[in-house]
């Protein structure tokens, strides 16, 4: 699944656009996993006014008062596409033809992800956006804040910290790094770090996931940017997904243990 990263690279890479009006909007048949609250027809003649993202969620504003929710999901994509010849391919379920005559394509082949136009101005109670934690690379995501959240929390601090109310878009992949960073096992239980390690875990957090945008994301399967390449942070991983090869501090062998569903990847001899 995309995460906070990929996200982030998607948006930079469509920012661009801000300005161009939509010509007329294409929705297939199929059903995704929800449905949109207002009509996509809403969108003809409408201007692009902003881009962003919200945790794992793109943001599309346009200068009618509506915003277009975009979820990825696990294999969903937005590409913005300048084949003039228009043909749709198999999976773009949401395509909009710009006055360029490009396109910005939804293309889910498994339609585990959502695109939904609501009004803007029901932004802030929109419910997948309502309930959210702070970004972690905004400034409110610090020491004093997490150490709040994490003092009375009876789970382990991987699953907590992947906790969308505690902080959000810290998925799977980079908790695992962030973790490694700060030399904390993900098998420790949250309240009981102390406080040199929960500022040790805010700046890990905040540094692998600077580096993961400005490496594009990471591609591990299906998560292509904008443009359809592919990101290059995998490249780095110390501990995602190497179970059994060594370490690249101590040469001990990377361990696994499967947390709340999620694979769990540590050294056993850096992190305590």
């Amino acid at each position: 699944m995309p995460e906070l990263p990929e996200v982030e690279t998607i948006c930079n890479g469509l920012k661009h656009l801000i300005g161009r009006k939509i010509k007329n909007v294409f929705r297939s048949e199929k059903r995704l996993r929800i449905d949109s609250k207002l009509d996509f027809l809403k969108l003809q003649d409408s201007k692009i006014r902003k881009i962003s993202r919200r945790a794992r969620y793109m943001i599309v504003d346009f200068d009618n008062n509506c915003s277009l929710i975009v979820h990825l999901g696990m294999s969903g994509k937005i590409i913005h596409s300048l084949d003039l010849q228009g043909l749709t391919k198999k999976h773009d379920h949401f395509i909009c033809t710009l006055d360029n005559d490009s396109r910005l394509i939804f293309n889910d082949p498994r339609r585990f992800g959502f695109l939904d136009l609501i009004y803007s101005k029901n932004l802030d109670t929109y419910e997948m956006l309502a309930k959210l934690g702070p970004e972690p690379l905004e400034d409110l995501f610090d020491a004093q804040y997490l150490s709040e959240k994490l003092q009375k929390k009876n789970m382990n601090i991987k699953t907590a910290m992947m906790d969308n109310k505690i902080v959000v878009g810290v998925g799977n992949i980079y908790i695992n790094e962030s973790l490694f960073e700060a030399k904390i096992s993900p098998l420790r239980l949250a309240s009981s770090l102390n406080k040199k390690e929960i500022e040790g875990l805010v700046k890990a957090i905040k540094n692998i996931l600077a580096n993961a945008i400005s490496s594009g994301g990471s591609s591990i399967n299906d998560y292509v940017d904008a443009k359809g390449s592919k990101g290059s942070f995998q490249y780095n991983f110390k501990v995602y997904g190497n179970y059994q090869k060594k370490c690249t501090f101590c040469s001990a062998l990377i361990e696994k243990a499967v947390q709340n569903g999620r694979s769990s990847f540590y050294c056993n001899v850096c992190q305590h």
